[in-house]
């Protein structure tokens, strides 16, 4: 099954062809029908199919014919293989699936847009460029792009990226509910597609082999993924949102609306919810380890500490003023360092002890040295994770459990 072909025309003019380009909608029964075989794109389209003139969009130039019944509602119209000239080395088909969530979304696109869309339409045929990645659906008098993909895998990161170019652009990518993930190590394509639009939004068909295609057999997921524990990297999926494809809308700004609200919002307040909860059971198991360590500890520990913290004040106060001054402004440089790198990890807002900093001399040169072993475990599992860094003046490198910030002063 295939949803589109190469169509040659009776100039022998080639175009693409899509199979829900024969599609128009009935509402009153929230059915999608296709349209009267009497139409004149349907015969001439019937008529290149007996002619061969349907041709293969993988390169195989096999001959494909159309597949239609004789009434005028029947939903079962795909491309296939002539079978006498079914190409060998052809692979590339579409399951009832692909087929049925393609027409689904064209379906609700044109419902909530009331706008002409495109099929597939190349980035290079907007701006006459020479991008090869393709939308599945543009409208564009309102500049709004659909990305739809059954494997989410097949919207690559360099195809986020150059989309991103148009930034006037409004972008939704959807993939199928099979990539919906309720934990574990989340595929970097869905961690780009989130940072891109704030959550990740799937796509669930109900019967795909079903032989009329009603918009309430179309459901949109939406699901927010965020680190439980930060120290092992483990992601969750936090459900936001779940219903009919109906209850959602596009706004003219090009954002995705559930009951006329922007789904960002209902994003947001799932995720704060979340972070607080997640701050008070971190705040309690901190808590709790503060009592154990007291319980434990050897009697005149306290007190050593409080002799070095003495001791370490005392030579302080000896330094110069300015000297002492530029320290901590070097600290606290580093602090914000670390603080906006730890960003890229997590939505808890994390907060560096400049106590954990201490100022050293490597090859002439004043460093700043963060020893995870010196910080309790917890601290020390968050800082593991900071991504590093070697530049031509500046960098952050770790030696053993030292993590060592050069050229930031």
């Amino acid at each position: 099954m295939k949803t589109e072909c190469i169509y040659v025309d009776e100039n022998r003019r080639e175009r693409i062809l899509y199979i829900d380009e024969l599609v128009t909608i009935e509402y009153d029964h929230d059915e999608i029908h296709y349209m009267n075989n009497d139409s004149r794109l349907f015969r001439e389209v019937r008529r290149a199919s007996r002619e061969r003139r349907l041709f293969c969009t993988c390169g195989c130039r096999s001959n494909l014919q159309l597949v239609a019944g004789d009434r005028s509602i029947t939903t079962r119209r795909f491309f296939r293989n002539y079978t006498d000239f079914a190409n060998a080395n052809c692979c590339y088909d579409e399951s009832p699936l692909t087929q049925r969530s393609k027409i689904l979304l064209r379906a609700w696109l044109n419902r909530t847009l009331r706008r002409d869309l495109l099929s597939d339409i190349p980035i290079a045929e907007i701006d006459k460029g020479n991008r090869r990645y393709e939308l599945t659906y543009y409208a564009q008098e309102c500049d709004f792009g659909l990305v739809y993909a059954n494997e989410a895998k097949n919207i690559p990161f360099e195809k986020i990226q150059e989309l991103d170019e148009y930034r006037e652009m409004h972008l939704l990518y959807i993939s199928d509910i099979h990539n919906l993930l309720q934990g574990g190590q989340l595929p970097v394509h869905q961690i780009d597609m989130q940072d891109k639009q704030g959550y990740c939004l799937f796509l669930k068909i109900a019967d795909p082999e079903k032989e009329t295609y009603p918009l309430s057999d179309a459901t949109l997921v939406c699901t927010y993924y965020i680190r439980e524990y930060i120290d092992h990297g483990i992601w969750i999926g936090l459900p936001v949102l779940e219903n009919g494809i109906t209850a959602f809308s596009i706004s003219p700004q090009g954002a995705l609306c559930y009951k006329d609200e922007p789904v960002n919002t209902f994003t947001a307040a799932v995720k704060e919810q979340y972070v607080t909860r997640l701050r008070a059971r971190l705040q309690q198991e901190t808590l709790h380890e503060t009592a154990n360590s007291a319980a434990v500890s050897p009697p005149g520990q306290s007190g050593y500490n409080d002799a070095a913290g003495s001791h370490r004040t005392d030579s302080a106060a000896e330094q110069p003023a300015a000297d002492c001054r530029g320290r901590n402004a070097l600290k606290s440089t580093v602090k914000r360092i670390i603080e906006k790198r730890l960003e890229k990890y997590s939505d808890i807002v994390f907060e560096v002890d400049t106590g954990w900093l201490e100022e050293t001399m490597i090859d002439n040169n004043r460093c700043i040295v963060l020893d995870l072993d010196g910080i309790d475990a917890q601290n020390a599992g968050i800082l593991s994770q900071m991504q590093l860094y070697t530049g031509a003046r500046k960098s952050i490198t770790r030696i053993g459990q030292r993590i060592i910030f050069a050229g930031y002063d």
